[in-house]
């Protein structure tokens, strides 16, 4: 998750600025001769980015040393990120952290973010919790929804001292009323392992929701798993499709779960609740079916031999009650029976027939008890449960 944020930083931190649509690339070059710093981080950003120009980490890295050491702020932030990544040089996070300093004592925010990441994980630095967390609040202060975030990361965390909830979850509804949807699903886990106050907040499920609509996929599998629980067919479809544009990008747990046939069973049962979702529920009873789901494997026997959300097919309803049958489904046993004693989808066996109502009713079948005990009358010895039928001949 983390690293989710500083994908989102870095691309926010090393955006262009504005003057770099307004200026020719011949005049860029020409004012960066002349040392103009502004020019020279222009040029470096458009060769980091190949954006009008070929891509060429190398030079992005001396054009940017250049306007920082002439005292270009965004350009000390922006070397202190190549030093750090090692764009166009070695990787050194300690002279990373000297540029970041000098930005962020200069009140640049997204620089004091940077040098907070720093200190939180100890990278060219000593680790110090209470020097990141200065500097994240140092960058909130100054209105970056950043360090806003960050901030409520490590009170949730309470790296270096008790964890501080409270400040954590009011620290994210900050963010999150900034736009920053990262932070609803962060408060939407303190408020689903209550953590947080659901009054003051709202609850876990908006929260997931707001950041599953901007794409987050944990935020999307995280709703998903909350509609599940709350049964419902509109909630159903709900679920199956933030799961499925979680398992989109490639999101494991959204995957995995898609594919569990309990899950497929329980999407399928709370479809099939309403009418207009039968044919849907049809869908997903297949796919736990084909897993040997036995469950839904007699579910979905009964939606097709009885012509729910697709036209009746008693054959393959038969076919999908024997592998249920097999699997030791009583009731699968006795619906088979009763289309081979009437001939519905499969040949006409009345012995087949009472063979599998015998089997139905020694697993505990009520209606194939009962049918067999008809069948049997009252000369016969009286049934028992226990004793496996061999059927009659």
């Amino acid at each position: 998750m983390r690293a989710l944020f500083a994908a989102l930083l870095a691309a926010a931190l090393l955006a262009p600025p504005a003057a770099a649509q307004e200026n020719s690339l011949d005049e860029l070059i020409v004012r960066a001769r002349k040392r103009d710093a502004e020019a020279e981080y222009i040029l470096g950003m458009k060769a980091y980015e190949g954006r009008g120009v070929p891509r060429n980490p190398s030079q992005a890295f001396r054009l940017v040393e250049r306007a920082a050491k002439r005292g270009h702020l965004e350009a000390q932030n922006t070397f202190g990120f190549f030093l750090q990544h090692g764009v166009g040089t070695a990787a050194d996070p300690t002279r990373a952290c000297e540029w970041y300093e000098i930005a962020a004592a200069r009140g640049l925010a997204s620089a004091q973010v940077n040098l907070g990441w720093l200190y939180e994980h100890g990278l060219g630095v000593e680790r110090s919790p209470t020097l990141a967390l200065e500097w994240y609040h140092k960058a909130a202060a100054l209105g970056l929804v950043e360090g806003e975030f960050n901030a409520a990361s490590l009170l949730e965390a309470g790296a270096g001292a008790p964890p501080d909830l409270a400040g954590a979850a009011a620290g994210y509804a900050q963010a999150a009323e900034k736009k920053f949807e990262l932070a609803n699903y962060r408060l939407g886990l303190l408020l689903e392992q209550g953590k947080a106050p659901i009054s003051k907040y709202g609850s876990a499920l908006a929260r997931y929701l707001a950041a599953a609509r901007a794409g987050i996929p944990e935020a999307q599998f995280a709703a998903a798993r909350l509609l599940l629980a709350d049964a419902g067919s509109a909630n159903a479809r709900e679920a199956a499709d933030w799961l499925q544009r979680a398992a989109r990008q490639a999101y494991a747990p959204a995957r995995a779960m898609l594919d569990e046939a309990t899950v497929q069973y329980r999407i399928a049962l709370q479809l099939s609740a309403d009418p207009a979702g039968a044919a849907q529920a049809l869908v997903w009873l297949r796919r736990a079916a084909d897993q040997g789901y036995r469950d839904a494997q007699l579910r979905l026997g009964i939606a097709l031999e009885d012509g729910r959300g697709t036209a009746r097919n008693p054959a393959e309803a038969a076919a999908w009650y024997a592998k249920a049958g097999d699997a030791g489904d009583a009731e699968a046993l006795y619906r088979l029976a009763l289309l081979y004693d009437e001939g519905n989808g499969v040949p006409r066996d009345t012995v087949k027939a009472r063979d599998l109502i015998g089997k139905a009713a020694n697993l505990g079948n009520e209606d194939a008890r009962a049918r067999l005990a008809r069948m049997l009358g009252p000369g016969f010895p009286q049934f028992d449960a226990n004793d496996p039928f061999k059927g009659l001949r």
